[in-house]
C-alpha cells in the first residue's frame, strides 16, 4: 500500500520534494526488485497508486522514493 496521501488539511503531503526521485521497489529481503524513473512531470498520489507494485514483488515489498531514504509504501501495511 501507497501511504502518501495526506488524510486531512493539517497533514503534510509526503511527497513535497521528492517527487522528481526514482522509485525503488525492494522485496522484504532487502534487495532491489524494481527501479522506475518519475513520470516527466513528477510522481503524483494518482500516478504512485496506480503502479502494480504487487506485480513487481509479488512476494512482499517496501517502496521508496530515492535509495531507501524516502519510505513510501509497503505490501506489509
Amino acid at each position: 500500500m501507497i501511504v502518501t496521501r495526506p488524510t486531512g488539511s493539517e497533514t503534510n503531503d509526503l511527497l513535497d520534494g521528492h517527487e522528481f526521485k526514482d522509485l525503488m521497489v525492494f522485496n522484504l529481503e532487502g534487495e532491489l526488485v524494481a527501479r522506475q524513473n518519475p513520470p516527466y512531470d513528477g510522481w503524483c498520489h494518482d500516478s504512485l497508486e496506480a503502479l502494480s507494485i504487487d506485480d513487481m514483488s509479488p512476494n512482499g515489498w517496501n517502496a521508496y522514493l530515492g535509495d531507501k531514504d524516502y519510505w513510501v509504501g509497503s505490501s506489509e501495511v
